[in-house]
């Protein structure tokens, strides 16, 4: 019984510690047009690999869905701040072409560029290209993400070693090389 009690309030401090939504990518306000960056904003925020995965399956669920590739990059925008310069340029009425060049400079979305002039000198659906792009930067932040653990592994054993081979020595080893040396001497 009181069991019940002490894991009800666990999970009831869980959730008062946890955040209500996780909506940090997504605007508050609600305006449609993404907001230009100022100097008041700070740094970008990177844009790792899952964040990319996370637009381009959005993307891609746009398309299947049948919005137009304006549409959906319209849609990614209002979640995503690194589509909002495309959207902007597709907003003004530029070439796609041009508007694509945007999303270019934005690190992971190198491949979805050269997937857009594939598709439109190809006719080719950009949804089936964007969830193998998808697959492939989740792959990729896995990767990092092992990579991160391994020297991990390896920055937290220095600490200890640093720590627990002094106490060896002086509680371990010590003792028994003096007892040897009285024995022997």
């Amino acid at each position: 019984m009181v069991l019940t009690y002490i894991s009800a309030a666990f999970m009831a401090a869980a959730l008062a510690v946890t955040s209500a939504a996780p909506s940090g990518r997504i605007a508050q306000s609600g305006s449609r047009t993404p907001r230009p960056k100022t100097p008041r904003d700070g740094p970008e925020v990177d844009y790792s690999p899952l964040d990319a995965a996370s637009d381009l399956e959005l993307f891609a669920a746009c398309l299947e869905a049948g919005l137009s590739t304006r549409s959906a990059v319209l849609a990614v925008a209002e979640a995503s701040p690194q589509w909002s310069e495309a959207a902007a340029l597709i907003g003004v009425g530029v070439p796609m072409s041009t508007a694509w060049s945007a999303l270019a400079s934005q690190p992971h979305l190198e491949e979805l560029v050269r997937l857009t002039q594939l598709s439109g000198e190809s006719g080719a659906a950009m949804a089936t290209g964007c969830h193998r792009l998808v697959a492939q930067l989740r792959a990729e932040a896995s990767a990092q993400a092992t990579a991160r653990a391994e020297r991990a592994g390896v920055f937290i054993a220095a600490p200890l070693a640093v720590c627990f081979l002094p106490a060896f020595l002086v509680l371990g080893l010590i003792p028994v090389l003096i007892s040897l040396g009285q024995q022997l001497f």
